[in-house]
């Protein structure tokens, strides 16, 4: 069954495997640095190329070689990557951030924190200078500066269709809101369903 690229394939586990990817990443307060996640590769008994979920929460993931898998995803080049899973055997039901979904997640949480941050710097060389026309200034900089980085990526984001972030890009499933909405209708999830989805 395909809904446009989304796919659902249904069959069992035949063979699991997993292996940590690691990648070059720059973190703004320790510089250049590496990143890890886990790498899943499912094959299913009805389909030859392998399904492969990248994800950092192994954990939460509980199935084992001979279930029953409903799975929706989207061909790659050389596989499937998964944006969906329903464990017949359990019930249990799993659904995927995708990079872009992570990525606004990260805009508006480092927008919140880098505001923050300013508020309270500010606020502390205010007080050292006993100046608060200085302290709002430096706020109101400091504020606009993380409200526009916040902006451009989501702009590029938008228009490009890609994350500004490369970890997301390299160690989270590609797409976005869009794929994660047909990846819940092609597995037909009831709205009562929705408090049992485990999000990876």
């Amino acid at each position: 069954m395909t809904r446009g690229t989304m796919q659902i394939v249904s069959g069992a586990v035949i063979s699991v495997s997993q292996k940590r990817v690691e990648i070059d990443v720059w973190s703004p307060n320790i510089g250049r640095t590496t990143d890890q996640n886990e790498q899943i590769t499912f094959r299913l008994d009805a389909i030859d190329l392998p399904l492969i979920l990248k994800t950092g929460k192994t954990h939460e993931l509980f199935i084992a070689h001979g279930d029953r898998l409903d799975v929706a995803c989207i061909e790659c080049s050389d596989h499937l990557a998964i944006l969906g899973i329903r464990n017949v055997n359990d019930g249990s039901i799993y659904m995927v951030r995708t990079a872009n979904v992570v990525s606004v997640r990260r805009e508006i949480y480092m927008s919140i924190f880098a505001v923050i941050a300013f508020g309270i710097a500010s606020g502390v060389i205010g007080l050292a200078q006993r100046s608060m026309h200085a302290a709002v200034d430096l706020f109101l900089i400091g504020a606009a500066v993380s409200v526009g980085f916040g902006a451009v990526s989501a702009i590029v984001r938008l228009l490009s269709g890609w994350s500004v972030w490369p970890d997301l890009r390299k160690l989270v499933q590609p797409g976005g809101k869009r794929e994660m909405d047909a990846a819940r209708l092609a597995l037909a999830l009831e709205p009562k369903e929705g408090r049992a989805i485990r999000f990876l």
